[in-house]
């Protein structure tokens, strides 16, 4: 290595001095001016905020409920719409009835089936053939003799 690059490599840097960094932010008071001059303000009260508009709609709100709402015998309003669009309950009673009736026959069927052979007679798969005769297949002045033959389908 030659002595010039050690000599760059081994000289202290020279640190920037802290003022001259970017401030991002501010460090001012500047939003509060008013509390400068050395009095408070405070915000203004009275029945005309938020929070008594709101008590006022809702006592409106509580007492026109309370003067048109159903007597305790009767049921309410959206209880009565429920009632008269929903199926009643004697309509579901006889479908699961249904339901569970056939869901019996179709186990019934099942274990019928689980427990089924096959007969004991061999059967023919396609007994129009034993009708058919080719002549082609029999020796000259031989007739085969067809009357013992049954067909059992």
């Amino acid at each position: 290595m030659h002595l010039a690059r050690a000599g760059i490599l081994l000289r202290p840097k020279l640190h920037t001095p802290v003022s001259s960094q970017l401030r991002l932010a501010s460090s001012g008071n500047h939003a509060r001016e008013e509390l400068l001059d050395g009095a408070h303000y405070s915000p203004e009260g009275g029945f005309s905020t938020p929070f008594w508009r709101n008590a006022l709609l809702l006592s409106l709100l509580a007492v026109s409920f309370y003067k048109w709402a159903p007597p305790r015998g009767d049921d309410a309003y959206l209880t009565r719409w429920i009632a008269h669009y929903s199926t009643p309950r004697e309509t579901w009673a006889r479908l699961n009835e249904k339901h569970m009736l056939q869901s019996q026959q179709v186990t019934d069927n099942v274990a019928v089936q689980g427990r089924a052979t096959r007969p004991a007679i061999i059967r023919h798969r396609y007994p129009q053939s034993l009708e058919q005769a080719s002549p082609h297949l029999q020796g000259v002045g031989s007739v085969p003799d067809m009357s013992g033959v049954t067909i059992r389908t």
